[in-house]
This record gives structure tokens, sequence and C-alpha cells, in this order.
């Protein structure tokens, strides 16, 4: 290619293809040509960011993936934003920063409901703050909500009954031991 908006567009679609392909590593080199570029496009640049940080989650790499989400974070708005905003929480849920993590899915919540999958996915990490925080009532509460409400997403649908056994079960070995 001849011209620098041409050369921009080639890398843009070999690193969607990448990704499509599920080659996250090539996605993400080519994802960081796009970004080494001048004068590149907004819109350009949040694609090469939600390529790594997608890729960097893929691939297990936590770190990338974190600073990746949060440039994601500062540039986006609507469903990529929700998708910035999930993965801050849990993160802070990862890092034991339960009740941040807890304000984060808030925000999701009243700012982004709209966006249903990343809304319940939230959810699921409220949970588990909550869990953490010693509140087995309202782990067990926004599960069962999560799974009678979102049962359009078995991924999530399918997490929020594993977690919520798991929850249940832990919780009858309590009680178990009080009745002894």
């Amino acid at each position: 290619a001849n011209n620098n908006q041409n050369i921009i567009f080639a890398q843009s679609n070999l690193m969607k293809g990448h990704y499509a392909k599920k080659e996250y590593k090539t996605a993400e080199n080519y994802a960081e040509l796009v970004l080494s570029q001048p004068k590149i496009d907004a819109h350009v640049k949040s694609d090469a960011q939600i390529i790594i940080a997608r890729s960097a989650i893929e691939t297990n790499n936590k770190t990338k993936a974190r600073n990746a989400y949060k440039k994601v974070e500062k540039m986006a708005s609507g469903e990529l934003k929700a998708e910035a905003l999930y993965y801050s929480a849990f993160f802070e849920n990862s890092d034991g920063s339960y009740r941040v993590s807890n304000e984060i899915v808030q925000k999701i919540a009243s700012d982004y409901a709209t966006y249903k999958y990343w809304a319940a996915k939230s959810l699921i990490v409220m949970a588990s703050n909550y869990y953490e925080l010693k509140d087995a009532y309202q782990a067990t509460y926004i599960l069962e909500s999560v799974i009678k409400n979102f049962n359009q997403f078995d991924d999530v649908v399918e997490k929020a009954t594993t977690d919520l056994n798991a929850i249940k079960s832990e919780q009858s070995k309590t009680n178990e031991s009080i009745k002894n």
C-alpha cells in the first residue's frame, strides 16, 4: 500500500481477521502495528485496543488485558464501555477489592443496563463480591436472579448455576456444623 490510510485499513482488517480465526497473538501484533501508525482515526484506535484486550483475555495475559481495558474504558462508549467496565469490576474482584468492584457493577447497572450480557456477567461478579464479604444471602439472591432473568445467555446462566451450587455446598457445611 502506498498511502498511510491504505496501510492502516489493511492492518486493521488483518487484525480483525486473525482475531476471528482465534489467532490471538497475530491479532495482537497487527493491533500494535495499527496503534503505532501516525494519525489514526479514534474508531480504528478503539478497535485495536479492544482486540488487544480481548486477545489478552483469551491468552490469559491478565496484566496486558487489564491495561488494554483501562485504555478502552477511557475512549469507548456504549457496549464497549460496558465490556471495559465489566473487566474493571472483574479485575478489582480478583485483587480482593470487593467494595470497589461492587461500585463498578452498580455503575454498569445504572448507566449500561441496556447491554444485558455485560450487566448479567457483572451481577455474577457482584455475587462473588458479596460472598467474599461474607454475605452469602445476597450472593445467592443475585445468582438466582441472574439464572431466572438472563436465560438467553447460556454461558452466564451456566456460570451463575456453578457459583450458586458452590455457595450452597459451602453454606450447607457451615449449617451442618451448627446443628452438631
